[in-house]
């Protein structure tokens, strides 16, 4: 599932006119890569969900040339990140699933990570990213065995090197079916929630480097690294 609903608050310095998961990168919209990115790591179904400008989106998906099946599950009201993948869990499927932040942009082997939630069992993995300064980012501590202790959404003052949220998650349904039906996020309420009953939460390290396309400087990076490709 790409998680695409925002408002792109953090954007709006660019006056653009389109929905932050279609702003141009190397030449074609964001969301082009991404559903290349799925499609080429063995997805063969992507959900995504849409609700600042959805009609571009809807239209969007129903007039490319798309190389995986998609769906789009409009949001009337913002149901937080966690709320909109339990809205769209009849979408899903009965096994894990993949969530994907609409504006990251990362390298990572999809079937290595499934893999390696399957393999330990976890509830949820969340791949995380070693960074030098975490200000503005979802901090991540971790035990040896690679289970996750802590969770800590955008704490302000974190200094210094850190494991930071990369934007992807392999979940369960049964952990997403549990919550209720209102408006949630994985960061602020999921997440550290299950750490504290005691789930297993996988941390899956992936190479760096992960854009936050989200952002101006960040939306300005990807476009660099992408020119002309």
């Amino acid at each position: 599932m790409i998680l695409a609903a925002g408002l792109g608050t953090r954007l709006r310095p660019l006056g653009l006119d389109v929905p932050k998961a279609l702003v141009d990168v190397g030449g074609e919209p964001l969301l082009a890569r991404q559903l290349r990115f799925l499609a080429r790591e063995g997805v063969d179904h992507v959900v995504i969900n849409a609700h600042h400008m959805a009609e571009r989106i809807e239209s969007f998906v129903a007039s490319a040339e798309l190389p995986v099946a998609t769906t789009v599950v409009v949001e009337p009201i913002l149901l937080g990140t966690a709320g909109a993948v339990r809205d769209a869990l009849p979408h899903l499927g009965p096994g894990p699933f993949v969530v994907l932040y609409a504006d990251v942009l990362l390298g990572v082997s999809l079937p290595a990570l499934v893999g390696a939630h399957r393999g330990r069992g976890a509830a949820a993995t969340i791949a995380v990213v070693e960074v030098s300064d975490p200000e503005g980012k979802g901090t991540v501590e971790v035990a040896p065995e690679g289970l996750v202790r802590s969770f800590a959404e955008k704490a302000p003052g974190h200094r210094g090197p850190a494991l930071a949220n990369a934007g992807l998650y392999v979940l369960e349904p049964e952990l997403v079916r549990r919550l209720p039906s209102a408006p949630s996020d994985f960061g602020h309420d999921v997440f550290p929630a299950a750490v504290a009953r005691g789930e297993r939460i996988l941390a899956y390290r992936v190479p760096g480097p992960v854009i936050d396309v989200g952002t101006p400087e960040g939306l300005a990076h990807a476009r660099r690294l992408t020119s002309g490709g």
